[in-house]
Order: structure tokens, then C-alpha cells, then sequence
């Protein structure tokens, strides 16, 4: 199992005597918002909602004797209680990080040679997430892109598109939404008066009410809309353009695209 900082720096637990024994993911918790309506059996559901989910890992330690045992015990408690989130990796499933934190305290018993114990991570984002991002590399790797069961080799893992008129995959199993996920597209190419991007499997459609020339950039970024560099959130129709799971069909319309490019992680259940 790998630890990754938020700073990118990357942590192994065998490095700190540690075997992983088992993990445990559950399915993430659902909230249902429910009403009882006089006359009518069972409950009304009016909204359903992605609530939480616990990861529990069972870990081993292994010491020479008592004494490199208090030693370790230290650096294990130091390596999972940190007050920041951090990210985890297990090595069977490398293409992919759970963002966490230390759920509860956890006690490492004491033994000269060796023992196992049980650390619980609450899951700050519910879902996984892919460590590539659709800007990375595309060469296969083992750590990156492989080994995926949402993609295969024959997956055409591009995400720069030179016309008006293209297919997005969101190779996860999760819809991609701005509001809570990474997404930023880029646009550059000539419009005379507006911008108009629509997703015509998801049906939403965004508006920018300006221009572009070929030297300009035009930048939607989580909730935000940019014109080389500067905020054009003001001058848009305040829509959002989301990504389901499986493939996305976009026109642009207003102009001529020169390039547009996406850039998200995949996410999953």
C-alpha cells in the first residue's frame, strides 16, 4: 500500500516494516431524503444522495524485538495521524487513489516480532479516482492506464479535438460534475459573437456572449469561465457542462474550433 502527500510525495509501508494483510471497501453510503404522503403505502424518496464510506485495512508489523517494536510503533503512528487528507493506493488496483483521512484512533499492540492491527479511513471523496489525468502521458503503463477493466487497449485515450463536432469518453463509472470534480476544458479558435458548447447526451449547454480570435483561450474550469486568464463568468449563461460515464457526443457552435481539449480523472464506485 502507497501513501501519497498532498505534496506528490509517495510513502510505501513496506519501507516502514508493514505487510498489508486485507483491505476492506464498502459501498459508498446512501442518504435518501424521504416524505410519508397520507393514503399511500411506503415513503415517498424525493432526493437520494452519495453519503460516506470507510476503508479498514488489516495490517502486519514486523520488529527484531521489543525494543525496535517501541520504535516502530512511533513511526507508525506518525505515518497515518495526520490532521490533512492524504491519498491511499493499494498495489492490486494501481491505477487508482481513495483521497482520506485517519478515521479513528488505532492501537498497535505490542509484540517482539510481530503483529497485526486494523487502521479505518473515512473517504474524503466518496469515489476513487483515477491517478492519470486524460492529459497524461497515453503510453501505457501498469501504474497509470492498465489493468483497468473500464478501459482496454483498443480505447482511443484522446482528449484534444480539432473540430466542431466529437465524442468525450468517461471511461470511470461515475458522471463527472464540476461542481464537485475535476474538469477544464480548453477552447481556441474564431467566434465571432458567442460560444455555444453543448453535451448532447447529457443535454446541457453553455454560452459564452463574446468573441474569440485565434490568439485567444478560452478556459472553463470547475464553475469558472476564463478569457486568457482573465474571469468571463459575468458574460456566460452560468450553465455547466457535465460528462456522463461511457461516451459524450459535443458540438461547438458560433465559429471554427482550432482545438479544444478536456482534462478530468476518471472516477469510480
Amino acid at each position: 500500500m502507497i501513501i501519497e502527500l498532498l505534496n506528490g510525495k509517495k510513502l510505501d509501508i513496506a519501507d516502514y516494516s508493514l505487510k498489508r494483510l486485507f483491505h476492506h471497501i464498502p459501498s459508498v453510503s446512501l442518504s435518501h431524503n424521504t416524505e410519508q404522503v397520507d393514503g399511500r403505502d411506503g415513503l415517498l424518496f424525493l432526493e437520494t444522495t452519495f453519503d460516506s464510506r470507510v476503508i479498514s485495512v488489516e495490517l502486519l508489523y514486523e520488529s527484531y524485538d521489543i525494543y525496535d517494536y517501541y520504535l516502530l510503533r512511533d513511526e507508525i503512528n506518525a505515518l497515518f495521524t495526520r490532521k490533512e487528507s492524504f491519498y491511499i493506493i493499494f498495489k492490486n488496483e494501481p491505477y487508482k487513489r481513495y483521497l482520506v483521512r485517519l478515521n479513528q484512533a488505532f492501537e498497535v499492540e505490542p509484540n517482539q516480532y510481530m503483529n497485526s492491527f486494523t487502521v479505518e479511513f473515512t473517504c474524503v471523496n466518496v469515489f476513487a479516482e483515477s491517478i492519470a489525468t486524460t492529459k497524461s502521458s497515453k503510453e501505457w503503463d501498469v501504474d497509470v492506464w492498465s489493468w483497468n477493466g473500464a478501459i482496454t487497449w483498443d480505447d482511443d485515450l484522446n482528449y484534444s479535438f480539432k473540430n466542431n463536432a466529437f465524442t468525450v469518453k468517461n471511461l470511470g463509472n461515475v458522471d463527472i460534475d464540476p461542481r464537485q470534480s475535476e474538469l477544464e476544458i480548453i477552447l481556441k479558435g474564431t467566434f465571432s459573437s458567442s460560444v455555444v458548447i453543448k453535451n448532447e447526451t447529457t443535454g446541457d449547454v453553455y454560452v459564452y456572449n463574446g468573441s474569440l480570435n485565434a490568439n485567444d483561450v478560452l478556459v472553463l474550469k470547475g464553475v469558472q469561465s476564463y478569457k486568457n486568464g482573465t474571469s468571463v463568468f459575468k458574460n456566460t449563461n452560468k450553465k455547466l457542462i457535465r460528462l456522463f460515464a461511457g461516451e459524450n457526443n459535443f458540438t461547438i457552435t458560433g465559429g471554427n474550433v482550432s482545438s479544444v481539449d478536456f482534462n478530468f480523472r476518471f472516477l469510480y464506485l
